[in-house]
């Protein structure tokens, strides 16, 4: 597949995806940019450690706007701050401090982890779609 179809397939997969697939997808790209900005630190490739927290930055800033405050009442609130602290802590760490670094993906990785367990609990407890022919 030429590069230009690999795009295409990607940006078809985030826009057909349930919102729930879409949410873990923005979990897993945040922690892998984070992984690579820690990478690219120890590389000493410093412009493509900025860019890679920069792509942790906007991911995590896409988990804060996509909050929904009237259904997710204290957790909502809760996730807010956490995002916030998270988004202070990638600026920080573009001068050079990675456990700055290492405490936005913690808090990241731990609420990746209870969104996946939460979601695989509701998968399970839902019956299968039917199918009607």
């Amino acid at each position: 597949m030429t590069p230009s179809g690999v795009t295409a397939y990607r940006q078809t997969t985030i826009a057909t995806a349930h919102p729930v697939a879409i949410t873990t997808m923005l979990f897993d790209g945040a922690l892998r940019a984070m992984r690579k900005a820690r990478m690219r630190h120890e590389e000493g490739r410093r412009e493509e450690f900025l860019k890679e927290i920069e792509r942790a930055y906007l991911i995590v800033g896409e988990l804060l706007a996509t909050l929904d405050f009237e259904r997710g009442g204290d957790l909502a609130k809760q996730l807010s701050g956490i995002y916030a602290y998270c988004l202070r802590q990638l600026v920080e760490a573009t001068l050079g401090d990675l456990q700055k670094l290492a405490e936005a993906e913690k808090h990241i990785g731990r609420i990746a982890e209870a969104w996946k367990k939460a979601t695989a609990s509701v998968a399970q407890a839902s019956p299968p779609a039917s199918s009607h022919v």
